[in-house]
């Protein structure tokens, strides 16, 4: 189920933690420092975490910032596996929401 790690609290968010520091120590000098995870399994049952990148509106859609997007998620892909995460990483760009009111 999507949102959730399997284990005890105290492993879940030790998990939740280090992943979270290392997609920083990625976006964050690039300039993304808005993300969200999401923990679940993919479509084939496999432990997976997605890592959406929270982009403003205004956002450029040239050749070179999609290019860059891409380059970010190889780079953080690059940096989990390198720490050995136990779940396959997903990387997602959306569009961050408004605040209502």
């Amino acid at each position: 189920m999507a949102g959730e790690i399997s284990g005890n609290s105290t492993a879940r968010a030790s998990e939740e933690r280090g992943i979270r520091r290392l997609v920083k120590q990625v976006a964050e000098p690039e300039g993304f420092s808005l993300f969200e995870l999401d923990f679940g399994e993919d479509s084939t049952g496999t432990p997976a975490v997605w890592i959406s990148f929270l982009l403003d509106h205004e956002y450029p859609t040239t050749k070179d910032s999609i290019g860059a997007l891409t380059r970010l998620g190889q780079r953080v892909k690059s940096n989990l596996f390198e720490h050995d995460i136990s779940r396959v990483p997903y990387i997602r760009f959306r569009e961050r929401q408004k605040a209502v009111g």
